[in-house]
């Protein structure tokens, strides 16, 4: 959703910026309504690459500037695979592997938006992004081409099951990642939990003394 929104918001911004672009070029090129239009077209081209590139910039003061150049290409070939996934899935015509590949497909892209927050953990999302990943949307593409063909002999019956069932563990590698990737996260809800309920555990007249100290 938010990258919908973000989305909306750069072509809402960089149609304007046309827009504008267009208008000016149009009485300062004596009403040269072709040069008009190509200005404002450029213009809103220019802008909302602009605009998607600062999107995905990786912010990291700690690392190198060929560390971030080296996970922004990786996360940007990591998206176009997931959204390969997400295509064939349109095509798959049992509901049980659409479910399937449609949870493979929110676990990779809960992935890549936590790597992109915060992009030291992509050591751990790496081995899954270049291996488990391209291996498994070829192996959905495969499935789906063979699920439309007319004729089937009992070694594509084997092949076909043998992929539902590799896909099965797919999903559960993806979560076991993500896991790891989140684990830094749950800690910190796990301490800040805790010293919450020590908080509320302590008497009123306690806690009203520690905030005078504080105060004082």
């Amino acid at each position: 959703m938010k990258r919908l929104l973000m989305t909306v918001w750069r072509w809402f911004v960089s149609w304007n910026i046309g827009l504008i672009t267009a208008v000016v070029a149009f009485f300062s090129f004596r009403y040269h309504f072709f040069l008009s239009f190509l200005s404002g077209a450029l213009a809103m081209v220019v802008t909302s690459i602009y605009m998607k590139r600062r999107e995905q910039r990786i912010v990291a003061p700690d690392l190198l500037k060929e560390e971030k150049r080296y996970i922004q290409t990786e996360l940007a070939q990591a998206r176009k695979q997931w959204k390969r996934m997400r295509r064939a899935r349109l095509k798959v015509r049992s509901l049980v592997m659409w479910q399937k590949i449609s949870h493979l497909s929110a676990t990779v892209e809960k992935m890549i938006r936590a790597v992109e927050q915060h992009p030291r953990k992509f050591r751990l999302a790496q081995p899954f992004f270049l291996h488990e990943l391209d291996c498994a949307v070829t192996m959905i593409e495969k499935y789906v081409y063979l699920i439309h063909q007319p004729v089937r002999n009992a070694d594509m019956q084997e092949a076909l099951r043998k992929a539902e069932r590799l896909l099965d563990e797919l999903v559960i590698t993806a979560e076991q990642r993500l896991l790891e990737i989140l684990s830094d996260d749950l800690f910190a809800l796990q301490v800040e939990t805790k010293l919450l309920e020590q908080s509320l555990e302590q008497p009123l007249e306690q806690r009203k003394e520690q905030e005078y100290e504080s105060v004082r």
